[in-house]
């Protein structure tokens, strides 16, 4: 028997399908709902386990049925496909979340503050417009190559070829040049934007106690410390400081049988992807410029492991200790301290 009802709600824009389940297990409802119904329905409802799938607007719902004490579990639509009986309809979606919302040892997320989800989109808009701007350059790179102008390597080697190409130094049909002026000033707004952007994120993850805390960590600054608040919140949704390491893809996996325990590299397809990348680099940073003679316990630590395994492998290795440190500093709200190397 179930401590409480059990909710599972298929997100939509505007028609939710809200399938509530009994202490005992038993259907209760399976119904359509309206946004305004689902507020009233969470806002009425005894204190439930309310499960969600993991898509768009999940942790806004999540908060929203959080302030009326429910125990909101925003679960992957992977581990929800597990439990999907019949046809793709919503009425069995919302039975299928149900479902796995109640299981034992389901692994599933917490809804993220408005602060987490602000670095977060802000993140992701600064990813989006490097992007852009990356695949601006290069159509216009490729449209100038077509006709025999090559530009040098870099942002200062395609302003350049620009420019001369802009003053008539490099033959271009007369028709191509108003085109040109017109990417290279929307190529010049999105550098801009971008700048901005990065700005404005910066000065918000300074401002925040967390993300402060977490830059004193070796190799995480601005974007390490803002993608590590918003990934792993409080700490309090894992257990320990290897299940967020997990959680973010920098453990190994693990193919064990029969007593035998086989471990191999790192899932690189799982994880947060962005995460582990931002923090390889910021681990790139520090074991590529480590001091001969070590002033510290994890300098010592990294020397040993880079004769020993090699740059690669310390730099996971690097990002898998800063994770787990970083949980731990989250989880109790404490700072990092330095340990100096004490030689005798």
């Amino acid at each position: 028997m179930l401590k409480s009802n059990i909710i599972g709600i298929d997100l939509a824009k505007n028609v939710f399908q809200v399938c509530v389940i009994s202490k005992d297990g038993e259907l209760i409802s399976n119904k359509v709902a309206s946004r305004q119904k689902l507020k009233e329905i969470l806002a009425k409802s005894q204190p439930a386990v309310v499960g969600i799938e993991g898509c768009g607007s999940s942790h806004y719902w999540g908060r929203f049925a959080e302030q009326f004490d429910h125990d909101v579990r925003i679960i992957s639509p992977k581990k929800v496909k597990a439990f999907l009986q019949g046809q793709k309809t919503d009425a069995n979606d919302a039975i299928a979340i149900a479902n796995a919302a109640m299981q034992i040892g389901l692994k599933y997320s917490k809804p993220k503050n408005e602060e987490q989800q602000t670095l977060q989109s802000l993140e992701t808009s600064r990813v989006y417009l490097s992007r852009n701007i990356t695949s601006l350059g290069n159509h216009i790179r490729a449209m100038l190559y077509e006709y025999g102008i090559v530009s040098a390597k870099g942002a200062a080697g395609l302003r350049k070829v620009v420019m001369e190409t802009l003053d008539e130094q490099h033959p271009l049909p007369a028709n191509l040049l108003s085109s040109l002026h017109h990417l290279w000033a929307h190529y010049q707004s999105l550098k801009e934007e971008f700048k901005k952007q990065e700005k404005t994120k910066n000065a918000l993850v300074r401002q925040l106690e967390p993300c402060k805390s977490l830059m004193a960590l070796e190799g995480v600054a601005e974007v390490c410390a803002g993608m590590l608040y918003s990934s792993l919140g409080n700490g309090k949704q894992f257990k320990n400081g290897r299940e967020a390491s997990a959680f973010v893809g920098l453990t190994p996996k693990q193919h064990s049988s029969g007593g035998k325990v086989f471990m191999m590299g790192i899932d690189k397809k799982g994880g947060i992807k962005e995460l582990r990348a931002a923090l390889y680099q910021g681990a790139i940073s520090i074991v590529t410029n480590l001091p001969e003679e070590p002033k510290t316990v994890k300098q010592e630590w990294l020397i040993q492991l880079l004769q020993r395994v090699g740059i690669k492998r310390t730099c996971i290795a690097l990002a898998n200790k800063t994770v787990r440190t970083a949980w731990a500093m989250l989880r109790y709200d404490s700072e990092y301290e330095k340990q100096l190397l004490i030689k005798v």
